[in-house]
């Protein structure tokens, strides 16, 4: 059993709230960086969630819009987080 005081929470919009089927996942991750909570949490879905955050290479996509408590994040792969964090992934509309 995960204690609480590691959790983070992981705020997903539009097509990936979709597809995963609800708005947030909360995921014992504190300590890690934001990148290795986007690993993690494409682990053991799908590979249409995974195509949402990662190209099939492995790397994430530079378009998808990654927040930290409502601020962007610059460096996934340096960036870590702590428990009661929020990342947020949005991902970019197009339309007309």
């Amino acid at each position: 059993m995960t204690s609480d005081n590691n959790l983070i929470a992981l705020r997903l919009y539009g097509p990936l709230r979709a597809a995963v089927g609800q708005p947030e996942v909360r995921l014992p991750c504190a300590g890690a960086t934001v990148e290795e909570v986007l690993v993690r949490f494409v682990e053991e879905r799908d590979d249409d969630v995974r195509s949402f955050i990662f190209d099939g290479q492995g790397n994430r996509w530079r378009s998808l819009i990654v927040l930290l408590d409502g601020e962007p994040v610059h460096d996934s792969q340096a960036t870590r987080v702590k428990a009661g964090d929020v990342i947020s992934l949005l991902l970019p509309l197009a339309g007309g």
